[in-house]
């Protein structure tokens, strides 16, 4: 048992090296592209912070998948200049995830939904953020005045992306603001 504990602890050493060369080299490409980049070594995984062009997120996931460093995660949330507040985990654990990256950014591009800028409108359930692992499952968070258009107005727009499906209603919370009641909702999507 101890030399498999060894074994592993030399490997995960002489690994060491190879992945923080990994992230520079991602760090340095998102740079280029995005500019400032905000970079944290988590105990696991590698996360990237940034903002850009709601268009550039698959280039920005695709940039991030490379030598040998995986995506495991992304957030993408709307700021209010009509940009997007990027953030991107990852780790060396091989997996699938590319397979998500044109549907992930076709979900985001303009018009597909809405987004919240400035005000809530009283017609619309507007998206915060969208977030997912890249498992089954993505996350639409929002706000909105009325809990009633998350259904009329929200499940038709995703069933119209054509690329979700089976919208569930995971959670809303009520505040009070000088606008009114806002609901905060989270809606869980198969992909």
């Amino acid at each position: 048992m101890k030399k498999s504990a060894y074994l592993l602890l030399t490997v995960f050493l002489l690994a060491l090296p190879l992945i923080a060369q990994a992230n520079e080299i991602i760090l340095a490409n998102l740079s280029d592209k995005f500019g400032q980049i905000s970079h944290r070594d988590l105990e696991s995984h590698q996360e990237f912070v940034f903002s850009g062009e709601f268009a550039d997120i698959e280039h920005a996931l695709t940039l991030a998948n490379s030598n040998d460093m995986y995506v495991q995660f992304a957030s993408v949330s709307a700021r209010e200049d009509g940009k997007a507040a990027i953030l991107i985990r990852v780790s060396p654990a091989r997996n699938d995830a590319s397979r998500h990256f044109t549907t992930f950014s076709n979900i985001l591009r303009p018009g597909m939904f809405s987004w919240k800028s400035g005000n809530i409108p009283e017609n619309m359930a507007v998206l915060t953020t969208v977030e997912t692992s890249f498992n089954n499952s993505i996350s639409l968070q929002g706000l909105t005045l009325k809990s009633s258009l998350i259904f009329s107005h929200l499940f038709p727009l995703i069933e119209r992306t054509g690329e979700l499906k089976d919208p569930f209603f995971s959670r809303g919370s009520y505040s009070d603001t000088k606008a009114g009641r806002i609901m905060d909702f989270t809606v869980i999507c198969q992909w």
